[in-house]
């Protein structure tokens, strides 16, 4: 179950650059939680993984079956951070 503290964007199907917009136009909502990005390509991971390292947000990967998760740790940030 996932717990409050985390946001979760499904980006299932969508080529890159879709999912990277997606986590921008949300990411204000994920500030000071973890946010969790569902995507079904390596290449989307590598994106986002690139994207958070410039922020320099903690970030792990996971796979469950044709999905990947990239989590971003943002509890430790602050919009204009």
């Amino acid at each position: 179950m996932r717990g409050m503290d985390e946001e979760r964007i499904m980006a299932r199907g969508l080529r890159p650059p879709g999912p990277l917009l997606l986590v921008r136009k949300r990411l204000d909502a994920a500030f000071g939680r973890r946010l969790r990005v569902i995507v079904s390509s390596e290449e989307a991971v590598r994106d986002l993984l690139a994207f958070f390292e410039e922020m320099g947000v903690p970030t792990e990967t996971d796979r469950a079956g044709d999905d990947y998760h990239v989590i971003a740790d943002l509890s430790g940030r602050k919009k204009g951070d």
